[in-house]
């Protein structure tokens, strides 16, 4: 390619402005930020753009429009910025997808948690349960959303703030979508309780939406749970079972001593826990190895 072909090929910062819709001041801003668009400097000094900017420039300003952050657009490449525009329209509104598959979902859940945008991911939180149900959107989107969240963690790709922020904004979705399911159907109770000293009940958060599907109405006293405080919720409700979340670092001699406790004093009344394999066989309490498992586990109640 001669230079005349490539000059014909580059445009100035007013024409990529007219064609993308981003004002001359925004690109000069993003340049000087984030290196991006990255201009051709002429022999008399004058910048000039590609024209194939034009067209990453329109998306990116229709993510951003959206509400994402220009730190995190210009930096994602074109599969990306093309998997977050078939939720995201030019005005941001969500594109609604009817037969999306689960890891194109699970994509873009990771996207929208990596750029923290909690409007956005509750929006397609919200729009992916009507879409799939509750046991789909559980085991087919939750679970390996949660899996791949603990992967870039241990890579270095996400932080503990955005591992935090992610499981935050799945524990406060679910606990607004189990408590609607509940009726006067019910006519089983099932307590769920974390151990006292456990800040962890996001897995306790989907056990309540599954028991509420299988008509057992979840009594849920959530994380950091006295012993005694679990003992009189099961005995005034009259409760047919208490399951008990662990941490997967609990120390199992504690959590162990904790559960024989609680077997002593609720006779009669099933005991269950999760979360912690290395904990010893214990007489009269069963191990829930896994939520597939509580979701059969559930049936016999």
């Amino acid at each position: 390619m001669n230079k005349i072909e490539a000059k014909n090929r580059h445009i100035s910062i007013g024409g990529l402005a007219a064609g993308s819709g981003v004002p001359v001041e925004t690109i000069r801003n993003w340049e000087l930020r984030y290196g991006f668009p990255e201009p051709l400097r002429l022999d008399s000094g004058h910048r000039r753009y590609h024209m194939n900017l034009i067209s990453r420039l329109r998306k990116i300003k229709s993510l951003v429009d959206a509400g994402y952050k220009p730190s995190f657009a210009v930096n994602l490449d074109e599969q990306e910025i093309d998997q977050l525009l078939l939720s995201a329209s030019a005005e941001g509104h969500i594109n609604e997808i009817e037969n999306e598959d689960s890891l194109t979902a699970v994509r873009r859940w990771m996207m929208l948690a990596q750029a923290m945008n909690v409007v956005e991911l509750n929006r397609i939180l919200a729009r992916d349960w009507n879409r799939v149900g509750a046991r789909r959107f559980i085991f087919e989107l939750a679970l390996p959303f949660l899996r791949e969240i603990g992967n870039r963690w241990e890579t270095g790709g996400f932080s503990v703030a955005h591992e935090h922020f992610a499981s935050e904004v799945l524990q406060t979705f679910f606990a607004s979508r189990w408590r609607p399911l509940i009726s006067s159907h019910h006519h089983r109770k099932l307590v769920l309780a974390n151990q006292e000293g456990d800040l962890h009940s996001l897995g306790l958060q989907m056990a309540a939406v599954l028991s509420a599907l299988h008509n057992v109405e979840p009594l849920f006293l959530g994380p950091n749970t006295p012993l005694q405080d679990i003992i009189i919720a099961a005995k005034e409700q009259k409760a047919s079972a208490v399951v008990i979340g662990l941490s997967s670092v609990s120390d199992p001699e504690k959590s162990a001593h904790f559960l024989e406790t609680l077997q002593q004093r609720l006779l009669g009344v099933r005991l269950a826990f999760g979360g912690n394999d290395k904990l010893p066989t214990m007489s009269n309490v069963e191990y829930i190895a896994s939520l597939e498992d509580f979701d059969a586990w559930c049936r016999n109640i």
